[in-house]
């Protein structure tokens, strides 16, 4: 349904808009947001020090839909390695170092249904090695 898929993709700009606010906050330097590859998408890559950080942000809008982590299952981290792959390989302005950069892979979630927002940020969510051995 195009409404629901319009409405969805307002919904994920606005919390990924909050999400980079957020990481502002902390320190973080945003480089890029929605960098695609293949079917998969880095919400989020960002400088966190020497470190390149891709970061999923997932968000629940009522108390009925869960973990909003949880999301972010054995499939999405594929997706998510895959696409890193693709950024750190490409992107030599970002990744001068391609794959020896030192990176990881965080989750922002939100329950937005609390006020005031706030996220769950899980540093080192999932490792590369465990989704998949090579790019």
């Amino acid at each position: 349904m195009v409404v629901q898929r319009t409405c969805n993709h307002t919904k994920g700009n606005f919390i990924e808009t909050q999400a980079v606010a957020y990481l502002e906050r902390e320190g973080y330097k945003i480089l890029a947001r929605n960098y695609a590859y293949r079917g998969g998408e880095l919400d989020i890559v960002a400088r966190d020090g020497a470190t390149l950080v891709f970061v999923e942000v997932k968000s629940v809008w009522n108390n009925q839909q869960g973990n909003p982590a949880a999301r972010v299952n054995a499939l999405k981290q594929k997706k998510i390695w895959q696409t890193a792959c693709h950024f750190l390989a490409m992107q030599k302005q970002f990744a001068p170092k391609g794959f020896d950069e030192p990176c990881r892979f965080d989750v922002l979630s939100a329950r937005v249904y609390q006020q005031p927002l706030q996220f769950t940020h899980i540093k080192n969510a999932f490792e590369g090695t465990q989704v998949i051995p090579q790019c």
